[in-house]
């Protein structure tokens, strides 16, 4: 018995391993070998191209002759793919010659350039692309572009979650109007003017739902924008629907944050032991009996997530649609602070009359909620006594002065002078801004029956916004006593700001190819906008008394515009561009009100030329050559061309007899007042090397400005105002531009990509009054109280040149207080402010990111600097020993540089608070994992980790080297975060 099993076992082994055999000789037989060989159009192999059989990893790569052997099944497909030329698919056989053809993707791609697109190798202006691919995670709108485009430099405004940016093309092109570019959202030029409660111009628009940022940088891009576009035009597309089937895309993050660094304070015992030995300090200080860190008491770990669900098809192929919603809630680091966003978009589009008529709508709906926080609360916390309590713990908390908070008091009086408690700040002020925006358009486009060259487009656009700010303060609150009536009386400040923004654009294009060669498009057009606000204000106790009196504020200005652009080229070789605009502005006199704005830009391929044509290392090559003039009107005053009267308040009215009367002053006024207008010219080099493995562009350009809108005093009895804007002053700017991307490494697992963009640049003002000398100068960059400023606007100067004392030393170089080195050389005590020849515009920007993926695995880095300006150190310019003690009797901390090496007095003006800004930050480090094919070919789930703000290399002893204007005071500091980031697409 024993003996039969064990043959049977035998023989059922025998059987499973011939059945075994014959499953693997099954398998290999329905197994074939391809054996191939890639070649490009001029025959030559190509080396390391991708082989790969379609939806599967099985793949190989070619060899130095451009030959492959792949194993795969018999009715497989093969995927074809190589850096610089196009992707291709064929049939899987045992013999196969495959060509493939150059991918002109990166010249053929579409930009936009104003009223319609061209491709990237038919422009003949600056104009740089954004992809949202390169976008990333961002949660607002502007942080897309920091450190990505050469002549662009962003720099947000703090660290306070939804903040805006200051945001500068080629530094600007004014000085008293606004340097802010102009932004179009699918169409709609939006106004620039500011937000109530809000710095955010575009906050309300969610990242997730562009698709592209194109910047027009020179005048023969942005002409055809002329009166708002001497700054620059940045046009965001949004994403439209798809003819592909249904794609649904969730993006998710979650996010934690928190501070980077603290100023360096004394400690609670730092603080005993050094106060005693200041000059005025009482011989016994009476001190608190606790140890605070203040700065600890305010930030905090924060937290953040962010949610977007988006859906894109079509109804049939002629209908595509695309709707979003997302969420946004992001913490701030100080205490309290908070942003919430709410947004949703819907697009859809349809065609009738065999596809001659076409209808575009698309719609945007936000809205932002953010609790503030007061601008001040970092600077308390810096020198807030280090040896009192946050809270005084009395049983009468809510009866005494503070709440409960500690506050210096004089007897049973608060101090009228004295720094408020930043906890008490964050906890008892309640401060929020509600925004709600609404911004939609509709675009018919009617190509003609019979002469479809030509073609008709109208856009009809509303941009409307509605903001609320509220500041709430019980009654008591510290800050009360320091603030408003200063008697503890609470606080109700209500604010609201309406804005709309009224469009319609209409424009023919007739677009021809004669003989093959001769491409011409023509299009003209008309546009007129209509901008209309209004602020109300109310300022209240909490029982509803009026404490101001009502405030109100409403005004409107139009732009009417016509419009022309003509291109042609030649055999695909030669290009020219021209432009004219006629714009005129409402906010002008009817002699003044229409500016003329014409551009011309020529184009040559070179590398279509005979000696290049078949070049095998010169892939593009393209000079361009432009000049155009740019308009500006964008300054405060709807109507500085006018005699306006201001109606006095209440509070203002003059008595005659037992009555009260209000009073009518009359505004300065320029009658003359006419549009600023910026020339420049440009010339640039667009390259591409090794089928575009190397591509880029170089410019140089240089731009006059005249008529400039300034802000300058005037004569007492010239005019109604002692300040007035009008048209004088000139200024120059010329800068170089450079950009490069390559990837050198590109294998069927391997590919790296880096970039780099750099930019220099210089301006200067000119001319800047009627008769100009050394002395004169307009006042800028206030600091702290009236009539303080460190900055000036002053000819043969660059704009926002600091005006200091120069600052004697002794012989081991430390400051001699209240010794300054005079014209002459001499040193004596007069405080002389001179010019000191450095700005807060730096002169030099700088663009990296790099790009490493192994096969599913993908590492991005970036990060921008920003080199050759300079910052004032108000936050250690505020600072000095005898601040440790009031005549009041309250107690204030210093820095421990302060304490060190400081002055024993407050010396605001010296060039010793000077200090360079330079700066490199390693902005971004995202490390991510795609997992293909789900559950079908269409469904991918990309899983991110990601690290922002990651480090700053700089020589400033500030927080954050980061600053537009160059004056570091009150900073909310930029916080690290960490982020886990989910993007599912089926």
């Amino acid at each position: 018995m024993i003996q039969n099993q064990s043959r049977w076992g035998n023989i059922r082994s025998l059987l499973c391993m011939l059945m075994g055999m014959l499953l693997s000789a099954n398998v290999f037989a329905q197994q074939m070998t391809v054996q191939g060989h890639i070649k490009d159009s001029n025959g030559e192999p190509i080396i390391g191209a991708n082989v790969i059989e379609k939806n599967t990893t099985n793949g190989t790569i070619t060899d130095f002759d451009g030959n492959f052997r792949l194993m795969v099944s018999p009715d497989a497909t093969l995927a074809i793919t190589y850096i610089g030329y196009t992707p291709q698919e064929v049939k899987a056989d045992k013999q196969l010659v495959i060509t493939l053809k150059e991918d002109t993707q990166v010249l053929d791609d579409v930009v936009v350039i104003g009223y319609g697109s061209v491709k990237k190798s038919d422009a003949t202006g600056s104009v740089i692309a954004i992809k949202q691919e390169k976008i990333g995670n961002q949660t607002t709108a502007q942080d897309a572009l920091v450190g990505k485009v050469a002549g662009v430099n962003v720099v947000p405004g703090s660290g306070a979650p939804g903040e805006g940016a200051t945001i500068r093309i080629r530094s600007g092109a004014s000085l008293s109007a606004s340097n802010d570019p102009l932004i179009v959202i699918d169409g709609i030029p939006v106004d620039n003017s500011t937000i109530e409660g809000s710095s955010n111009l575009i906050g309300s628009i969610n990242p997730s739902d562009i698709e592209t940022f194109t910047v027009l940088k020179d005048a023969s891009a942005t002409a055809i924008y002329g009166s708002r576009a001497s700054n620059g035009v940045i046009i965001i597309t949004t994403k439209k629907g798809s003819n592909n089937g249904v794609r649904v895309n969730y993006t998710g993050n979650f996010s934690v944050s928190s501070k980077t660094d603290k100023m360096d304070v004394l400690t609670a015992e730092e603080f005993k032991a050094f106060v005693p030995t200041v000059t005025g300090v009482p011989a016994q200080p009476q001190f608190g009996n606790t140890s605070t860190d203040w700065q600890d008491e305010i930030y905090r770990t924060a937290f953040g997530q962010e949610h977007n669900v988006s859906v894109a098809g079509s109804v049939n192929p002629e209908t595509p649609y695309r709707a979003s919603i997302g969420y946004t809630n992001q913490d701030g680091i100080i205490r309290t602070n908070k942003y919430e966003r709410l947004t949703a978009s819907v697009g859809f589009g349809s065609k009738f009359f065999d596809k001659h008529l076409s209808i575009d709508v698309n719609g945007k709906f936000s809205k932002e909620n953010n609790h503030k926080v007061d601008n001040s609360v970092v600077g308390n916390a810096v020198s807030y006594d280090p040896t009192r309590p946050v809270m005084t713990g009395s049983a009468t908390a809510s009866e005494d002065p503070g709440l409960g908070y500690f506050i210096w008091m004089n007897g049973n009086s608060p101090m009228a002078i004295q720094t408020d408690n930043p906890v008490a700040q964050i906890e008892l002020q309640n401060m929020k801004n509600n925004l709600t925006r609404f911004m939609g358009n509709a675009t018919i486009d009617y190509k003609v029956h019979g002469l479809e060259d030509l073609r008709f487009n109208l856009n009809l656009g509303y941009d409307g916004l509605t903001s609320k700010y509220h500041k709430d303060v019980p009654e008591k609150a510290g800050m009360m006593y320091t603030q408003n009536q200063k008697d503890g009386t609470g606080l109700a400040q209500y604010g609201k700001q309406q804005k709309r923004n009224y469009l319609l654009d209409f424009y023919g294009n007739y677009t021809h190819t004669f003989a093959e060669k001769h491409a011409l498009s023509v299009m003209g057009g008309y546009g007129w906008q209509h901008f209309w606000k209004r602020y109300d204000s109310t300022t209240n106790d909490p029982a509803g008394n009026e404490l101001a009196s009502p405030k109100h504020n409403e005004s409107e200005y139009y732009l009417l515009s016509f419009y022309g652009r003509a291109n042609y080229s030649y055999n695909d070789r030669y290009m020219i561009t021209a432009t004219l605009r006629s714009d005129a502005s409402s906010r002008f006199n009817k002699d003044n009100r229409w500016g003329i704005f014409p551009s011309v830009a020529l184009g040559w391929r070179i590398n279509q030329e005979d000696f290049l044509r078949d070049s095998d290392i010169i892939s593009d090559l393209k000079l361009r050559l432009s000049y155009g003039v740019t308009g500006q009107q964008d300054i405060i005053n709807d109507y500085p061309y006018m005699s306006t009267f201001t109606v006095s308040y209440p509070e203002s009215c003059y008595q005659f007899g037992d009555k009260w009367y209000h009073t009518y002053r009359p505004d300065g006024f320029d009658s003359d007042i006419k549009w600023e207008t910026t020339t420049t010219y440009n010339v640039g080099l667009d390259f591409g090397f090794l089928n575009n493995r190397i591509y880029g562009s170089m410019d140089y350009y240089k731009r006059y400005t005249k008529d400039l809108l300034n802000k300058i005093n005037v004569i007492a009895g010239v005019n109604y105002a002692p300040v007035l804007f009008t048209n004088i002053g000139k200024m120059e700017n010329q800068g170089f531009e450079f950009s490069i991307n390559a990837i050198p490494v590109h294998t069927k697992d391997w590919e790296w990509t880096i970039g780099m963009n750099y930019t220099n640049t210089h301006s200067k003002i000119t001319k800047l009054n009627v008769v100009d000398s050394n002395s004169t100068y307009v006042e800028t960059g206030a600091i702290s109280g009236t009539g303080k400023f460190v900055q000036v606007f002053m000819v043969d100067e660059t704009p926002y040149t600091f005006y200091l004392a120069k600052q004697a030393y002794d012989e081991s170089g430390k400051p001699i207080e209240g010794k300054y080195i005079q014209p002459d050389g001499s040193i004596s005590e007069t405080e002389t402010r001179y010019a000191t020849g450095k700005s807060a515009l730096p002169t030099s920007i700088l663009g990296l990111n790099t790009r490493l993926s192994y096969k599913n695995w993908d590492l991005a880095i970036s990060g921008h600097g920003s080199f050759g300006n300079y910052i004032y150190n108000y936050v250690a310019a505020d600072q000095y020993k005898e601040q440790v003690y009031s005549d009041q009797g309250s107690y204030s901390n210093i820095l421990r540089k302060t304490r060190d090496s400081g002055f024993n007095q407050q010396r605001l003006y010296t060039d010793y608070f000077l200090e360079k800004g330079s700066f490199f930050r390693i902005d971004n480090i995202t490390l991510g994992y795609t997992f293909k094919r789900l559950w079908d070919n269409n469904s991918t789930l990309r899983a991110t980790f990601s690290v922002q703000n990651v480090a700053t290399l700089t020589g400033y002893s500030g927080l954050d080297p980061e600053i537009y204007n160059g004056i570091d005071k009150e900073i909310y500091p930029r916080p690290r975060t960490y982020t886990v980031g989910l993007n599912l697409t089926f």
